[in-house]
């Protein structure tokens, strides 16, 4: 599997992991044969998240449209703290606006669920500033389902980082630029190879999902 810090982006056919989602958004598309995935990085008003959105959305919906797995789209799935996350005004609204930009790019009109990871009760203070730790999510994928794992970040045991470009292979595990294009240059040139969440983790059902629209 990869693990995507900020602006980068992934496929995997089964799992793909976000470390230290804190004001960002892991998004996810699921295909028939496997999982998409953009690490968007947090912003604090909406409308720099608009111009952001517009930038790596363009370069999303490149990555997944010149990629041979991208088709035969299933759902869309976005995980973050919402208090966080910069909108303003906030609400679902803006959640939704922000996911249609993702989907639009990539001519998705299906499902689109999201789950507010600042709905858990008794979550971890943070380290220095940070009010509250910031998490790792992963998504993994099961046939035709997929399950959300969330853990506080402080929780997980991960070696030392390396060079995202020492691992980018051009076809799976890619990055965005600040003009919003896909490249092998990383912006956020940092990567994992492996973590363990201590455990299994949190597991999220249907159920949980705290946002799910129709886009059309």
């Amino acid at each position: 599997m990869y693990y995507l810090y900020e602006h980068q982006l992934g496929y995997h056919s089964l799992a793909l992991g976000f470390p230290s989602i804190d004001g960002c958004n892991a998004i996810c598309l699921q295909t028939k044969t496997g999982l998409f995935g953009i690490h968007v990085y947090g912003c604090d008003a909406f409308n720099h998240i608009g111009r952001a959105m517009e930038k790596e959305s363009t370069a999303f919906g490149e990555f997944v449209r010149t990629h041979t797995q991208g088709q035969e789209f299933v759902h869309m799935y976005s995980t973050c703290f919402h208090k966080k996350r910069g909108w303003s005004p906030g609400g679902k609204d803006a959640w939704k606006r922000e996911l249609k930009f993702y989907a639009d790019a990539i001519g998705f009109k299906g499902p689109c669920s999201g789950f507010d990871l600042s709905s858990i009760p008794n979550w971890p203070g943070g380290i220095g500033s940070s009010t509250s730790d910031s998490a790792y999510v992963e998504y993994r994928r099961v046939f035709d389902d997929v399950s959300i794992l969330y853990k506080p970040w402080g929780q997980c045991v991960h070696p030392t980082e390396i060079k995202a470009s020492s691992i980018a292979d051009g076809v799976n595990y890619r990055s965005t630029n600040q003009k919003g294009e896909v490249s092998d240059k990383f912006w956020f040139d940092k990567a994992l190879k492996s973590l363990s969440t201590n455990g299994t983790g949190f597991v999220l059902s249907a159920k949980q999902l705290r946002l799910h629209f129709k886009h059309k």
